[in-house]
């Protein structure tokens, strides 16, 4: 019996890895494609309708157009020397196998490899079929617990 619950718990830990490296492939799909300005694959990573979390309000993006007319526009206000950006640290949660909060720290850097600015973001992530996808996205500067 014991050597059940031991590879019942094997099989767990393996899955959650397996799930885990998916939602990290799929961040680095969105960080690339953001890189790169490339909309389309951008929306891509995206499940609709998608919100926006901002400190004043929240904007929703219905479907791919709205969600690339909202990145073009955060491109947009970018500096010219914006060449890509890493993800720093990476934390995820899995609520019921199918939903994940993804808390993400990341560096913006120039084209001469040098950090200019960073950021915390925190995606909600949704599994549909085998892929995982982000529907909403909240920036933030921190985390505290309310006791």
């Amino acid at each position: 019996m014991l050597k059940i619950i031991s590879y019942f718990f094997i099989f767990i830990s393996l899955a959650l890895a397996n799930e885990k490296q998916n939602i990290i492939d799929v961040l680095d799909q969105y960080n690339k494609a953001f890189g790169k300005a490339d909309y389309s694959n951008i929306a891509k990573c995206f499940d609709y309708p998608a919100y926006f979390n901002l400190q004043d309000k929240t904007i929703g993006a219905s479907g791919k157009f709205k969600l690339k007319l909202i990145y073009r526009k955060i491109r947009g206000d970018l500096p010219d020397y914006y060449s890509y950006s890493k993800w720093d640290k990476i934390d995820i949660e899995l609520f019921d196998e199918s939903i994940a909060i993804v808390n993400a720290s990341y560096s913006r850097y120039k084209d001469d490899n040098t950090v200019y600015d960073s950021g915390k973001m925190q995606y909600h992530m949704r599994l549909i079929g085998k892929e995982w996808k982000i529907f909403s996205l909240t920036p933030f500067t921190e985390i505290k617990s309310i006791e």
